[in-house]
């Protein structure tokens, strides 16, 4: 794909990744700059799709700290999303306030239900818990609930 991008690329000039600084993956330094500490974790960056060079336009297109741009995307909706499809553009907008809500839910649940991260993991993966995967899931909802409560210990 690589290959086929520079040979298709007719001499543009490609610059550095915004997001990533040009390493190719998105780390803890580049999702605090960009302030998306509840919303990414480390990992290939989406942006330049791992490369670490973007088309120009690409900045006019997405946003560099846009949310819904994650390494988990198909690249069928990457597509879509960058080039500004409504229907895709519509399912971004709906996964950030479904991640918001889900943040504001735990801060509740902890803060106000004083429940511990343990409890309210367990209460989210209610309906998986005999699932083949339940403890990995586990692990990884309740790493992200300590990120939500530590955040909102320090507001």
């Amino acid at each position: 794909m690589n290959f086929l991008n520079r040979f298709f690329n007719r001499g543009e000039s490609q610059i550095e990744c915004p997001r990533c600084l040009g390493k190719g993956h998105v780390d803890w330094a580049d999702i605090k700059r960009l302030n998306q500490v509840l919303k990414w974790i480390p990992g290939s960056c989406a942006f330049c799709n791992g490369v670490g060079k973007i088309d120009p336009k690409m900045e006019k297109k997405v946003a560099v700290d846009a949310t819904y741009l994650v390494d988990n995307l198909s690249e069928i909706e990457r597509r879509l999303y960058i080039n500004g499809n409504p229907e895709a553009l519509e399912r971004a907008a709906q996964y950030e306030s479904n991640l918001e809500s889900f943040v504001e839910q735990v801060n509740y649940l902890h803060f106000h239900g004083k429940l511990s991260s343990e409890q309210i993991t367990e209460f989210f993966l209610l309906s998986q818990i005999n699932s083949d995967s339940y403890d990995d899931e586990k692990a990884k909802l309740t790493d992200y609930i300590n990120r939500i409560i530590a955040r909102g210990e320090s507001k």
